[in-house]
């Protein structure tokens, strides 16, 4: 490969536009090479990201004509585990839009293209990028508060369509995979994932509360950690115009709350479970805006750590596990009972 990187962009939508695309124009070393995207409105929208950007209308086109060194997925849903497929065997590293497929058997596949292609591909969990996510799991290898035994995550907005997406594939079953519990649940399930390890078992409900789609626009779910000692709470929605989004750590010995819009608070202190000690806590803000970083690094970060020749533990089985839960929770809320999550291969 050479010093400066050719990419390539699979799907000109709006994560291809709103990161993907800049990202890439502001890498230093990094030229965007090409895109594709079988919509003539989305290769119109996408000329503004360079004169020589030369333009596909399908990406097998683009493969065969192009000598890209990282090409990201950012195809609807149904499409990642073909395309990163396909850009994997033409020799470039992937970055892949989440979820990183919609089955486990496309996760194998696509597990067997790194291994054949000897490429890296990271799956973009853009919530692992935000500085205040990065120093809670660093409170937290670091013991500062104790043994954590659970975790709450809400994310929620008013959905993706009208208003960002581009068109409405996300409410689209066979398009999308499913709905906010796919789509807002799979970055949850991975921070549950990266901050407290496996999970084992889960519990959850899915439902269409509002919207007239054929997707979930609500869901919940209740997760159980692998060592038994851990508990968690997912809350994911596309009907809130406001609340609070974030994630709150409790551990023996303190609490983390990141809220993203208010701040990220450590809290230390012991409470003993008699109460009979008086609890002698502290309460420190520890990063005003917790959500710097994510979209506006994620790009950069991963093409340095694509030429260091790493994956930053964001491969294909960081995003296997997170879909395991995911579709663990979809077979939960359809039987109404606690589902195990099966192991990744």
């Amino acid at each position: 490969m050479s010093a400066t990187w050719n990419a390539g962009v699979i799907g000109c939508g709006s994560i291809a536009q709103a990161m993907h695309m800049p990202g890439y124009v502001g890498t230093r070393g990094v030229r965007l090479a090409a895109a594709c995207d079988p919509d003539p409105a989305r290769r119109e929208e996408v000329r503004r990201f360079g004169a020589d950007l030369r333009l596909y209308d399908d990406y097998r086109r683009m493969l065969a004509a192009e000598k890209l060194d990282v090409v990201s997925v950012c195809s609807p849903n149904r499409f990642h585990a073909a395309h990163a497929v396909a850009a994997l065997n033409a020799g470039a590293h992937v970055l892949l839009e989440k979820p990183a497929a919609l089955s486990l058997t496309e996760i194998a596949d696509i597990r067997a293209a790194v291994r054949r292609s000897r490429r890296k591909l990271i799956v973009g969990f853009s919530h692992r990028f935000q500085s205040g996510n990065l120093k809670a799991r660093e409170l937290i290898r670091r013991g500062a508060i104790g043994r954590p035994y659970m975790i709450r995550v809400r994310f929620a907005h008013t959905g993706p369509y009208p208003g960002w997406a581009k068109n409405d594939w996300f409410y689209k079953p066979a398009l999308a995979g499913g709905g906010a519990m796919l789509d807002m649940g799979i970055h949850a399930i991975d921070q549950c994932l990266w901050m407290l390890g496996p999970v084992r078992r889960v519990q959850a409900m899915s439902r269409t509360l509002r919207k007239r789609i054929r997707v979930d626009d609500n869901a919940l779910m209740l997760l159980e950690f692998a060592d038994g000692r851990a508990l968690g709470y997912v809350d994911v929605g596309w009907t809130s115009p406001a609340g609070f989004n974030g994630l709150e750590i409790m551990g023996d010995e303190g609490m983390i709350l990141i809220d993203y819009a208010a701040g990220m608070r450590l809290t230390t202190g012991k409470i003993t479970p008699d109460l009979k000690t008086r609890p002698k806590l502290k309460t420190r803000l520890i990063d005003p805006t917790p959500t710097r970083g994510g979209w506006t690094v994620e790009v950069a970060e991963c093409v340095k750590s694509f030429r260091r020749g790493d994956d930053r533990g964001l491969g294909i089985d960081a995003g296997g596990a997170a879909l395991a839960v995911a579709l663990a929770a979809y077979e939960s809320s359809r039987t109404g009972k606690a589902v195990k999550v099966r192991p990744v291969r």
